[in-house]
């Protein structure tokens, strides 16, 4: 999959094109993924367009955190299919362009719109004026096919990025995951720990540093699924706080992997939570914790078998 970033300087024709922030890649979002999959069989370029950062970071200047990181959607995108993802630089005059303009001058000039998909709810252009109603006039004059998604609803209510967020934020790993397209997921480079796991506590694990913008679910431990070239494990994640480098502290996943002992440093791996099993404790000792991260593992293992995944 082509990924456009960090430029304005790009020319496409003959796309189907999916337009929204995309955050989290739900179900709701699947059904718009899989109307472009439809038009790849006919020969159309299927292009996801997007932002760099949620326009409210921009615009209002706050901290707004992402269910995926860049790197996490692009990954994902590729996965499902598409052939181009484009996340447009959000700048404050590129906030100001109208509706009209934004469709005609980037979408159809730039992009090659033939086909757009988009969710009911759709806004965008200069204070999210432009809406459905707007694209349906201009599909007629400006001769594109407008595709529009209602909102799915599963297990009582809208699934939408915001709810799924507030699960995550809650521990409610099973929940939100129902929702999203597939499990999720912390993705990235395997770092050197503090070697307590393997030479301290005998319980070897890996270390990741997710991107200081990714939402994470609160501090504890969670049953996973670990996906390292392609091979598939199950393990145990502690989220927490982790001094690294110079003395910094930084949001850390360390992860147990069941039935695991290889050298898998700067090496990416993909980190599923699945379940989650309590949250963040203090020990007295280091035997304690040692045999609590035994206990978390074999509950680990129990869970697994039980789900039937292994």
């Amino acid at each position: 999959m082509e990924y456009i970033h960090q430029t304005e300087n790009f020319q496409f024709h003959n796309s189907a094109v999916a337009l929204g922030k995309f955050d989290g890649l739900h179900r709701g979002h699947q059904l718009i993924f899989d109307q472009l999959l439809e038009y790849k069989k006919q020969r159309y370029q299927t292009v996801v367009f997007s932002f760099d950062r949620p326009p409210v970071n921009t615009l209002k200047s706050e901290n707004y955190h992402m269910i995926y990181s860049k790197e996490e959607k692009e990954r994902l995108l590729a996965k499902k299919g598409m052939d181009v993802l484009i996340e447009h630089p959000f700048t404050k005059e590129f906030s100001k362009l109208s509706p009209r303009d934004f469709v005609t001058e980037v979408l159809i000039k730039k992009v090659g719109m033939k086909i757009l998909v988009v969710g009911d709810d759709c806004g965008f252009g200069y204070k999210r004026q432009g809406n459905v109603e707007l694209l349906k006039e201009m599909q007629k004059e400006y001769d594109f096919k407008l595709i529009v998604i209602p909102k799915l609803e599963l297990n009582g209510g809208i699934v939408s990025s915001s709810r799924i967020r507030s699960l995550l934020r809650e521990a409610r790993i099973e929940e939100a995951n129902s929702l999203l397209s597939s499990p999720f997921l912390v993705y990235g480079p395997v770092v050197q720990g503090n070697h307590m796991g393997k030479d301290i506590l005998g319980v070897p694990t890996a270390n990741q540093i997710p991107n200081p913008e990714k939402l994470l679910p609160p501090n504890g431990v969670y049953v996973s699924r670990i996906t390292i070239k392609n091979q598939v494990y199950y393990g145990i994640s502690n989220i927490g706080v982790k001094p690294t480098i110079e003395g910094k502290k930084h949001m850390g996943v360390e992860t147990y992997i069941l039935d695991f002992d290889k050298n898998i440093y700067h090496k990416p791996i993909s980190v599923e939570l699945l379940c989650f099993k309590r949250p963040e404790m203090k020990f007295e000792s280091l035997d304690c914790l040692s045999r609590q991260m035994k206990e978390d593992a074999l509950f680990a293992r129990d869970w697994v078998i039980e789900q039937g995944l292994i």
